[in-house]
């Protein structure tokens, strides 16, 4: 209805899933990569939890569409079976034969199926959606099944989704056996403030084709405040204050439209279901009750400690339980192992940088389980990292290289990393497809755009090569890692900052005529490359020189001097500040020795 009014092709917040909408925090892309690690690294049983509307089920979504295709997978949506119904449930949907009312029939059956694929080195999972319902004999014949094993791996892998309400189930005493075996365990919380923002943006600009700015800044922070963060309450939302934003006619949605349509929803909600649009304020009042107990505790303590007379204890509703769903732990930061120094690089054969990067699609994210020491993988990293977060941290890694101060924002579109460097003086050199010895030969600091398991696009700045080490920055802190596990993230695209210190033209050809050409024959010449006086002339002279230099310096041979044979030019003729990536020196913020704008 309001759709053609506000320039949408479509109902932006429908809550039927669509993969086209599908946007992932910083959460759920922290919960996936854990996801991959525990199947990819053959762990039994892996848990996540989340309250209702937090995305569960996008995030199963995602895990089907990344898993290898030669998967067997068992989805079980309705797990409120009995442990024989569970079995008969797997069985089904891994068209084995389930009419069997014999367990140990259909255990046998199963083994054999999973033996079968294990032969066939192909893996089995099992997905048991609202597992917080399970009763306990299916639990207990769940733990049977991740029986089946060989002598040094699982046959089968069980993912677990569920409600808060899952983690109080595993930690009855009855299920110790079970919670033991769970080694990855993840908890999804609610967006933060600027992600709710990113996904109300992300939503209309896929259904619009473009940018729509419809929501008012103040509406996006209502919409925060009201919903708690939780995705599903946000599209609820969010459709319905475009619906009274229509029927008013107004082409902007500020605080007053989003609370009109608040006010709605939960009129129209049944009682079963009000808790959940109470529950973001509820979670703030009980934030607040505890904040004072707190207080009032240590405040009693510490006059207790003095010698002085306690005040009398808080009042006992300030112990009242919070209702606020659990918010998910942040894994701690991964060590990063000291790599060697970076010698000088022996750069191989030479690569014409247009030549198309033969790149393998890169295996799942290898990310590790909370309990466990996580791996130093750079891999991980990059899953676990935001396109705009690594955007930001990697113009400032370029820009410090070049000798500039760094931006320090937090987020950034591709788009604005280039403007930024505009605005530093420096040219973006586009790479469409390319590989490291043609970004080597180059030998200037480049900003790679790399691919995570998500399909959104990551990014990189590579400040040095030295043979099969590479050094990188802005996914975390830098780092220094093999070149093969760069390649396997990289999509082969780079953007390679330059500064064009003589602001020569765009491209200078045979037959052209200036200060350019003269500047042209006499850098050649301190290269010992042209002979003769300079003439201004653009002639055949000028044309052997060049080509020349464009083979010394392992580039296409074509004669025509633009962005890659000038970067070649300011760096060989000397008096031009511009950073290596053999060196990779270190450059303070303040530009110390750096080339000025």
């Amino acid at each position: 209805m309001y759709t053609r009014f506000y320039g949408l092709r479509e109902k932006p917040f429908s809550l039927t899933p669509d993969p086209r909408f599908l946007f992932l925090s910083e959460a759920h892309r922290e919960a996936l990569a854990h996801l991959l690690y525990g199947i990819e690294e053959g762990q039994g049983f892996i848990a996540v939890t989340g309250e209702v509307g937090t995305g569960k089920t996008t995030l199963c979504r995602t895990l089907l569409r990344r898993l290898d295709p030669g998967m067997e997978v068992a989805f079980i949506f309705h797990p409120q079976l009995s442990g024989l119904e569970l079995l008969q449930a797997i069985n089904s949907e891994l068209g084995l034969p389930s009419q069997s009312s014999s367990r140990r029939d259909l255990l046998d059956s199963l083994h054999e199926f999973l033996l079968a694929k294990k032969r066939e080195d192909r893996r089995v999972l099992l997905i048991v959606d609202e597992a917080q319902t399970l009763e306990r004999d299916a639990l207990e014949q769940l733990r049977l099944v991740s029986n089946l094993e060989t002598e040094t791996e699982k046959l089968i892998h069980i993912v677990l989704l569920g409600q808060p309400e899952l983690d109080d189930v595993l930690a009855r005493s009855e299920h110790r056996q079970l919670r033991q075996r769970i080694t990855v365990r993840w908890g999804l919380g609610s967006l933060t403030p600027p992600e709710t923002r990113a996904y109300v943006v992300h939503r209309l600009r896929v259904a619009a084709g473009a940018r729509r700015e419809i929501f008012t800044p103040a509406g996006l922070r209502e919409i925060h405040r009201l919903s708690g963060g939780v995705p599903r309450l946000i599209n609820a939302i969010c459709d319905r204050a475009l619906l009274a934003g229509y029927a008013k006619d107004e082409q902007q949605i500020g605080p007053e439209r989003v609370r009109e349509a608040h006010r709605e929803l939960r009129a129209e909600a049944p009682a079963s279901e009000s808790g959940a649009w109470l529950r973001p304020k509820l979670a703030f009042a009980a934030a607040a009750v505890a904040l004072v107990a707190a207080t009032a505790v240590l405040t009693w303590l510490g006059l207790e400690l003095l010698g002085r007379e306690p005040a009398p204890p808080a009042p006992a509703e300030a112990t009242a339980p919070s209702l606020a769903p659990p918010v998910a732990a942040r894994p701690a930061p991964l060590p990063v192992e000291a790599a060697p120094p970076i010698e000088e690089p022996a750069l191989g054969e030479p690569a014409a940088l247009e030549e198309v990067a033969s790149v393998d699609t890169p295996p799942p994210v290898n990310a590790a389980p909370r309990e466990l020491e996580p791996p130093a993988s750079f891999r991980f990293q990059v899953a676990r990292s935001s396109p705009g977060a690594t955007a930001a941290g990697s113009l400032d890694a370029l820009l410090v290289a070049w000798g500039r101060q760094p931006v320090s924002a937090d987020l950034l579109s591709l788009g604005e990393v280039t403007q930024s460097l505009a605005r530093a003086g420096l040219r973006s050199l586009h790479l469409r497809s390319t590989n490291l010895p043609a970004l080597a030969g180059l030998d200037q600091p480049a900003l790679l755009v790399l691919e995570a398991m998500d399909g959104a696009p990551r990014y990189a700045a590579l400040t040095g090569v030295s043979g099969d080490r590479v050094r990188v920055a802005g996914v975390g802190e830098a780092v220094e890692i093999d070149a093969d596990e760069l390649e396997g993230l990289w999509t082969g695209e780079a953007y390679v900052p330059w500064r064009d210190f003589e602001s020569l033209p765009g491209m200078i050809v045979p037959g052209a005529r200036g200060d350019s050409v003269t500047w042209l024959q006499e850098s050649l010449a301190a290269l010992g490359l042209y002979s003769g006086a300079p003439s201004g002339r653009y002639d055949a002279t000028t044309l052997t020189a060049v080509r020349a230099l464009q083979q010394v310096s392992r580039q296409r041979v074509d004669g025509k001097v633009g962005p890659i044979t000038k970067i070649r030019l300011y760096q060989m003729v000397g008096g031009y500040d511009v950073p290596r990536l053999a060196e990779a020196p270190a450059r303070s913020a303040a530009g110390s020795g750096g080339a000025s704008s």
